[in-house]
């Protein structure tokens, strides 16, 4: 079994172009779990049935599953800049797959 934890804080960011010190926006922070479990079926010292002689040219076989974003948060990732009739800059969030957004 293995878990991933991840945590990123919030950066600031701001309209592209400007001066750093005009980043006055926080991306929110980036929070995920992840969760796998991985199992050997074929190894070192495992004898190969008779009846599955095409695994004999495989020297490891593995199955794994993993369930990503295990708490089903919406991270944004970026922002998409766009501008409205009066030429002001609005940022629209990028989220990742997963995550509700309610």
């Amino acid at each position: 079994m293995h878990l991933n934890l991840l945590f990123g804080s919030p950066l600031p960011f701001g309209p592209p172009g400007n001066d750093r010190f005009k980043d006055t926006l926080r991306i929110p922070p980036y929070r995920r779990v992840d969760i796998g479990f991985s199992k050997q079926i074929l190894g070192e010292g495992t004898e190969v049935p008779p009846n599955m002689k095409f695994l004999r040219g495989f020297s490891s076989i593995w199955i794994s599953a993993e369930v990503f974003n295990l708490l089903d948060v919406n991270n944004v990732i970026s922002y998409l800049w766009v501008y409205d009739a009066q030429e002001h800059q609005y940022a629209v969030p990028n989220y990742l797959t997963g995550g509700s957004l309610m």
